[in-house]
């Protein structure tokens, strides 16, 4: 179990998404490459991860907290498909971010002042499409990225864009995800 504060896109969004998620495979298909691919119902983009426990008298505090501070809405626009987030951590496949970083940058610092959370270290925005179920090579991890960056350019990723106006408290278990409070009343001024 644990829990999230994310930004979940829209319906229509996933489905692009989705259909993005669906070209890629053949990249890991064709090097036979096991991908637990993430489910289109759990797409989103993380702010905050709270851990293993986020007890009932701070899902309060959240709540009381985040009524007291302006939120402004941002556009979110997805730039490539990449291969590993770092070079410890090669097995995430994910959606990079051409427009939206830098204001989900300066809203995680916001929500950290106000919620007084601790800096968790590099902060990278993405959407988590799958992880790798195997300890690649690093010629089988250079060989997918070169064919990733040639897929990506014929999916109209560039096109997948949506307004973020609100954010949800997730509790994740087993792969199910129960919306436990959602922010929603973001303003409408881009920042």
């Amino acid at each position: 179990m644990s829990f999230f504060l994310g930004i979940f896109p829209p319906r229509d969004a996933i489905e692009n998404i989705n259909k993005v998620k669906e070209g890629v495979t053949s990249v890991f298909d064709g090097f036979e490459i096991p991908v637990r691919w993430s489910l289109p119902n759990t797409y989103h983009l993380t702010l905050i991860h709270f851990g293993e426990s986020y007890p009932f008298y701070k899902r309060l505090t959240l709540k009381y907290k985040l009524k007291n501070i302006s939120l402004k809405g941002f556009i979110i626009r997805f730039n490539t498909v990449k291969l590993g987030i770092s070079r410890r951590y090669k097995e995430l496949i994910y959606l990079d971010l051409l427009e939206g970083g830098d204001d989900m940058r300066k809203l995680l610092l916001e929500l950290r002042s106000v919620l007084n959370v601790k800096n968790e270290g590099n902060f990278l925005p993405h959407l988590t499409l799958g992880r790798v179920s195997k300890e690649l090579t690093d010629q089988e991890y250079a060989n997918i990225c070169r064919d990733l960056t040639v897929v990506s350019k014929n999916l109209n990723i560039k096109d997948i864009r949506f307004r973020v106006n609100g954010l949800e408290l997730v509790k994740s278990e087993e792969g199910e995800y129960q919306v436990l409070i959602s922010f929603s009343d973001f303003s409408s001024t881009s920042s």
